[in-house]
């Protein structure tokens, strides 16, 4: 129960984090540190539920549910108000449904997204997916690239120069496109170790001939 309020708690401020951008300096930069706090909030709700003996394969998918609202909400703001163009939130998302349904059709199987019982079979597969070293990576990029795009709006809304603006544009690209790499790398290996699912050969095997 304490997870999912640290989960329902992330979700709320993702939505507050929104409505702060783009209305002056102090609100932007206000917004760009609770940024920066709700992506690390991804840990907390981990820990407590380990904390409190919370863990369980719906807190889990709870768990995922909200990182997947988090995130998809900040992809789609700084697509619409013109940090990049709309195909990062499109191929990011896209790619957020197809993992997302095989793991819920691995979960009838009794197969979870990361811990022992993880879907992904293969040492290369657990490692790019559901190592901790794998998965801390793939936060910190997340929230250097969340917070950076918010650094970018205060940014723009201070004085600073044009000419340190377009150099920061530069390098946000970069975060930017690197990020959507890794996201497009770890879900490579539910796909294909999960393309049985999507060939509907794996819930209904055929039937032994008598």
């Amino acid at each position: 129960m304490k997870a999912a309020i640290v989960t329902l708690c992330r979700i709320v401020l993702v939505f507050v984090i929104v409505a702060l951008f783009q209305r002056g300096y102090y609100l932007n930069a206000l917004a760009t540190v609770l940024t920066c706090i709700v992506i690390a909030m991804d840990a907390l709700d981990g820990y407590v539920a380990r904390r409190y003996g919370e863990t369980s394969d719906q807190g889990a998918v709870f768990d995922i549910l909200g990182d997947r609202i988090v995130e998809n909400v900040l992809w789609i703001y700084f697509a619409c108000v013109g940090e990049y163009s709309f195909w990062i939130p499109l191929i990011v998302i896209s790619r957020d449904i197809i993992v997302d349904n095989l793991r819920s059709m691995a979960l009838a199987e009794g197969k979870t997204a990361f811990g022992e019982k993880t879907m992904q079979k293969a040492e290369w597969a657990k490692l790019i997916v559901a190592s901790r070293i794998s998965r801390g990576l793939y936060a910190a990029s997340k929230a250097l690239c969340f917070t950076f795009l918010g650094a970018m709006i205060t940014a723009k809304s201070s004085e600073l120069s044009l000419s340190w603006i377009g150099y920061l544009d530069s390098i946000k690209y970069m975060i930017v496109y690197g990020t959507v790499a890794f996201c497009l790398l770890r879900g490579a290996p539910v796909v294909w170790e999960g393309r049985g699912y999507l060939l509907g050969n794996r819930l209904n095997p055929p039937q032994a001939s008598s």
